[in-house]
């Protein structure tokens, strides 16, 4: 397949997989947002091949640099079988658990297309115009990789508003189910494939989650943000003493109802905002053994990252003092645009204005099957901080 040439207006100096529009010397005839194209030096020379869209501030999201790999079939297969390959043959989750990322994104080589295992249910989320033309391509390698499995498009609407490109048609001819129910370590989840936020569930948790456990047996435990139960649920099934969830979202919460259920444990699941309900334990002086707090993305966009750095240091204030002295907190940010050394000089901040001192003795990411990239490092975006919490005394 012959692809349309553009080219690039200056020299470009990094392995970046993103060239974003600034840089691009567009053509003058419009190519459809999602374009294939061949990419080109402003002196001419072969620089790679990718997706094309000029609606996109993200003008190029390169797929290759080798000038012997074309764009066809064959390429996205292998792409895929070594995205398994890592996941089974090196990382062995399968032995563990039915549910993993499949493809992260630009560390799989796969900019703008992430891909989730559920069982024997495959969702795939497109993030960039050009899969819709390829999406054929993605399902046939799939199904050859995976046979027998179920394969689904989702779609995120405003994605496709940014991309200026319609995913419906592709979304209907891959329709997902409503749930199904997945297997980690011990814990089984059901996962609601139409209202859940993203592909459905939080893979990037898996390890988190497990380590948590090894801190709750007969503790008391906080999980706030809990969406779907799995911080809240894992600790009961460690033998933790009692487990609260917190969420706003009450989908969520009625699915994670379903999940306490299906573990055969209790836990309270609270339709309340997070910063209410610890204000309200700040008031009356309670506390609980171990407090989780893994809220949602809050810095989407390089606008957003200065409220986030706000939001981050008032709710780990209310959340450290809800840990008993002595207790574990394990504080999260999914926000990409937070540093970990940003996130950890909020943490410094908020203990000094809680009135404690964290003991930290454990800072982790996203379980393994996120991994990221050197030419990538924005696709290291989870931190997840394990500490103790003490009370901090002044000395007279």
């Amino acid at each position: 397949m012959e692809l349309s040439v553009i080219s690039l207006k200056a020299k470009r100096n990094s392995l970046h997989p993103w060239i974003f529009n600034r840089m691009i010397r567009h053509p003058q005839n419009r190519l459809q947002p999602g374009t294939l194209v061949e990419v080109i030096s402003k002196d001419g020379a072969f620089i790679g091949r990718g997706i094309y869209n000029y609606k996109s501030n993200i003008g190029i999201r390169l797929l290759t640099e080798n000038i012997s790999e074309l764009l066809d079939y064959e390429f996205f297969f292998k792409k895929l079988e070594q995205a398994k390959l890592l996941r089974e043959e090196i990382l062995g989750i399968h032995k563990t658990a039915n549910c993993y990322r499949l493809v992260h994104g630009e560390a799989d080589g796969l900019s703008g297309l992430i891909i989730d295992k559920f069982a024997d249910v495959f969702v795939v989320e497109p993030y960039s115009a050009g899969y819709v033309g390829i999406m054929k391509w993605i399902i046939l390698s799939l199904q050859s990789l995976y046979p027998g499995s179920r394969i689904a498009v989702r779609p995120d609407e405003r994605n496709a508003a940014k991309e200026g490109v319609d995913f419906s048609r592709v979304a209907k001819d891959y329709p997902c189910p409503d749930s199904v129910e997945v297997r980690e370590n011990l814990l089984r989840m059901k996962v609601n494939l139409k209202t859940g936020h993203k592909t459905g569930f939080f893979l990037d948790q898996r390890e988190n989650r497990l380590m948590l456990t090894q801190y709750c047996h007969e503790k008391e435990v906080l999980d706030c943000f809990c969406y779907t139960g799995g911080f809240a649920i894992s600790a009961m099934l460690a033998g933790a003493r009692s487990a609260t969830g917190i969420d706003l979202d009450e989908k969520a919460l009625e699915t994670a109802q379903e999940n306490a259920q299906l573990n055969s444990v209790k836990v309270a699941f609270q339709h309340i905002n997070v910063f209410d309900y610890l204000r309200t334990m700040n008031g009356k002086g309670m506390q609980a053994d171990v407090v989780i707090l893994d809220p949602a993305k809050l810095a989407g966009c390089t606008e957003e990252i200065k409220r986030a750095h706000r939001t981050y240091g008032d709710i780990n204030r209310l959340g450290m003092q809800a840990v008993r002295p002595g207790g574990i907190l394990l504080t999260c940010s999914c926000s990409g645009l937070v540093s970990e050394r940003d996130f950890l000089s909020i943490l410094t901040r908020s203990a000094s204005e809680a009135g404690v001192v964290l003991q930290i003795f454990k800072i982790t990411g996203a379980s393994p099957d996120h991994p990221f990239s050197t030419i990538f490092p924005e696709g290291r975006y989870l931190k997840a901080v394990f500490a103790r919490v003490f009370p901090y005394t002044k000395k007279e």
